[in-house]
């Protein structure tokens, strides 16, 4: 069995064990997505947005599949949505994704005002916040250790990182996650990015 294979099995498996976990759909669709099939991804997430209306990466995955499964209509409609949901919620990754989509699709793209940092603000301890798009405190210190730490701490709001910690523990939860493993590291620290909005 290949590795798409096994990952569409189990996350297939653990969707029809808990119709309630938004992030197994998610892993679903995604990995349907992934191995050529747009048209079985859409239903687990439209699944993720009944779950979770507010989860922004399920819009642009949505739209995605949509696209390539030909249905250029659904995907604008729900691009344009997923749009503001991700501009209201300060999920920039997602939010420009769909807005290229938009384009490329030649549908507009909602105008939505952004903020710019000032000197007074960097004086203040704020910054840019890569994930939110607002100028907003800085933590304290870096969360962790490392280049990383240093980097999550020079471009991630505190609001936002909190909300991480959140987020971070639902990871672990629904995608049961083994935190010994490299694998299960892996998956946590790629979340963790998307998330963020950090390369």
């Amino acid at each position: 069995m290949s590795d798409i294979d096994e990952r569409i099995e189990r996350f297939s498996t653990m969707t029809q064990a808990d119709p309630t976990n938004e992030l197994g759909f998610f892993s679903l669709g995604r990995a349907l997505v992934d191995a050529g099939r747009p048209r079985e991804a859409v239903p687990a997430l439209q699944r993720v947005l009944a779950l979770n209306p507010g989860f922004s990466k399920a819009y642009a995955l949505l739209g995605s599949a949509q696209r390539a499964d030909g249905d250029n209509a659904g995907a604008i409609d729900t691009l344009t949505r997923g749009y503001r949901v991700a501009h209201d919620k300060g999920d920039l990754m997602p939010r420009n994704d769909m807005a290229q989509a938009l384009k490329e699709l030649g549908a507009p793209v909602p105008e939505i005002k952004t903020e710019q940092l000032s000197e007074d603000d960097k004086g203040a301890g704020k910054l840019k916040c890569s994930r939110c798009g607002r100028v907003a405190p800085k933590m304290p210190e870096a969360p962790f250790g490392g280049d990383f730490g240093t980097q999550v701490h020079e471009s991630v709001c505190a609001p936002c990182f909190r909300e991480w910690i959140g987020q971070g523990t639902k990871v672990i939860n629904e995608l049961r996650l083994n935190l010994t493993e490299k694998a299960a590291q892996d998956v946590y620290d790629q979340h963790m990015k998307e998330f963020l909005n950090i390369s």
